[in-house]
């Protein structure tokens, strides 16, 4: 069974649209309509992987519809940007922050108001197309990853066949549903940036979030072969500089933290399926049944290009008040990751889908391999 699993990273979504054009050319040529059984998202990968499970019937038009949205898209498509709407929000951080310990009140759980990436998710999204997939076989199962910030787990919303079971792991669980706007909401609630979302009366977040196993979700719903896209380079590890930096400002602070907390988990999860497959390729065949681990094949498709430097070029397209408030944080350089996730930008996004394109053709005959019969 194959799995397409992508991870998150706000307008960094756009190299996963470039990506899986290039996908969908080469098993064009394989002669597969649908070439993955499940797909997994969190975070911009959740709105990507549910994209594509509405639409699992062809998926050579998937990609096309994809990309045309990735292609066209603009800030105000995702949060409001307008001065009174971020006034607003800003007012109410200003009197609640030094005032709460008084009155009892918390300012606002996030900066910016999302309300128009929930209008552009219901008029894009066809969502009650994928258990008319799930039935007809064409897919077996779609997986949403969100953080419970009541429990700090990270929950994973399945939606697929019957016979799919469900798991509860330390710091993770699942469980099966219908899947619809809200779930795609929370998954991609960036922290802080982005509101949490309620489901059911608890309250979630950011996919990436205590998402310490994000190949977890494939490999527990029955993939044998993986296809990965992450949205962060491949970074190698380099002694630190003997000379003294300045002290980091702020907007380097959450830059760093916003690496860590969200971007980090791919690398990391893959190297440790790596080891498995190393220690299972060592162990006789008839020893297999008894090990609670299996052999899964994978390809990693992961940017070749810097995208924070790439956002940090074009952060001039940044909605004009965003502008002024990144730069209360520290010097544009240093907030260039938060640039990433919010730059909502044709000409942006649009570059890092032929980043994605061409870093995914680079791979062309690994990816013809894996999801070859």
């Amino acid at each position: 069974m194959k799995a397409l699993v992508l991870s998150g990273g706000g307008a960094r979504g756009a190299y996963q649209a470039g990506a899986l054009s290039a996908i969908s050319e080469i098993t064009a040529r394989l002669g597969k309509k649908h070439p993955f059984d499940i797909f997994t998202g969190a975070s911009a990968g959740a709105i990507n992987a549910a994209f594509l499970a509405s639409q699992a019937d062809n998926f050579l038009q998937a990609t096309e519809n994809l990309a045309n949205l990735w292609g066209t898209i603009d800030a105000d498509q995702v949060f409001r940007s307008d001065p009174l709407s971020l006034g607003k929000i800003g007012f109410k951080w200003m009197r609640d922050l030094p005032l709460g310990g008084l009155t009892g009140f918390s300012p606002g759980p996030a900066l910016l108001d999302t309300s128009p990436l929930r209008a552009l998710l219901q008029n894009n999204l066809n969502l009650s197309k994928i258990q008319t997939h799930i039935q007809a076989g064409v897919l077996k199962a779609l997986a949403i990853t969100a953080v419970d910030y009541h429990s700090s787990m990270a929950a994973t919303f399945i939606q697929g066949s019957e016979d799919l079971k469900t798991w509860v792991r330390s710091r993770r669980f699942s469980e099966k549903t219908v899947i619809n706007t809200e779930h795609i909401m929370a998954s991609s609630a960036i922290p802080l940036l982005f509101p949490p979302i309620e489901i059911d009366g608890r309250h979630y977040g950011d996919g990436c979030l205590r998402n310490h196993a994000p190949l977890s979700p494939a490999i527990h719903l029955g993939a044998n072969r993986i296809l990965v896209i992450g949205v962060r380079r491949r970074t190698d590890v380099v002694a630190p500089k003997k000379n003294k930096p300045s002290p980091p400002t702020l907007a380097r602070v959450i830059n760093t933290l916003l690496n860590a907390v969200l971007l980090d988990s791919i690398e990391l999860d893959l190297d440790r399926l790596k080891k498995i497959n190393d220690f299972m390729m060592k162990v006789p065949q008839e020893l297999h049944g008894p090990l609670n681990f299996k052999t899964v094949e994978y390809s990693w498709i992961h940017p070749s290009i810097d995208i924070g430097q790439l956002a940090y070029e074009h952060a001039h397209k940044l909605p004009r008040f965003i502008r002024y408030l990144l730069r209360g944080l520290g010097p544009s350089e240093d907030s260039k990751e938060m640039i990433s996730y919010l730059l909502f930008d044709p000409v942006f996004c649009q570059k890092l889908m032929e980043a994605g394109y061409e870093d995914t053709m680079s791979k062309k005959i690994e990816i013809e391999r894996l999801l070859a019969p």
